[in-house]
């Protein structure tokens, strides 16, 4: 044999050796997001509680003992929406941000309202999904999880709006977080989505009014 042969013996059983490797991460990651798919329709049509893994391997196509593979349990399948959900949120909001920058837009509030229409389009798209967490039918301890994530929310939007650390601009920016979560808590409730689109331009609007009070 020579030597190209050799290398291109040895290029092809590394090939060969890589292939089948790759084929089971593929095979794991479809076997996730199916696992996934089929928890969401399992736990906004039945619920959490009385959602089981059967239920939820069945619809996939999948094993139990696949699911343990990919997850600690039913409750790890309802944590993982729910941050893909907020992944999801926050990748949407920062987005439209960035997209208003380019476009010319510096004001804080006209940037805050702007990442604020992009949250509710996204609550109302997840609607059903959004109704399961704040439904209060989830694991142990999850209140305490949702919780913890409102508060960084408050957090995060006040760093981003005020800008004079006055107290009456931080009481705004509170005001106005806890509208868009009363807001994206009301889209979950109607089925009627067009109707739900024309509350959220009005609370757009209605914070858009919104002024800090002076002294």
């Amino acid at each position: 044999m020579t030597t190209d042969q050799a290398r291109s013996a040895a290029r092809q059983a590394a090939r060969q050796g890589a292939h089948p490797a790759a084929k089971a991460s593929e095979r794991g990651a479809a076997t996730r997001s199916a696992l996934l798919a089929a928890a969401r329709e399992v736990f906004t049509t039945q619920g959490y509680a009385q959602a089981g893994v059967t239920d939820i391997v069945n619809r996939a196509g999948a094993s139990v003992g696949s699911l343990y593979h990919h997850f600690a349990g039913k409750a790890d399948l309802y944590l993982t929406l729910f941050e893909e959900l907020n992944a999801e949120q926050a990748e949407r909001t920062r987005r439209a941000v960035r997209g208003a920058r380019e476009a010319g837009i510096t004001d804080p509030k006209q940037l805050f309202l702007v990442g604020a229409r992009a949250y509710l389009e996204v609550c109302l798209e997840q609607r059903e999904l959004f109704r399961l967490f704040v439904s209060g039918d989830g694991p142990p301890g999850f209140d305490l999880v949702r919780r913890q994530r409102l508060a960084d929310w408050v957090s995060v939007n006040t760093d981003f709006f005020v800008r004079s650390g006055e107290p009456q601009d931080q009481a705004v920016a509170i005001v106005m977080t806890g509208a868009l979560g009363l807001c994206a808590t009301e889209l979950t409730l109607s089925p009627d989505a067009e109707r739900m689109r024309k509350i959220v331009d009005g609370v757009i609007e209605v914070l858009s009014r919104l002024e800090s009070p002076r002294p």
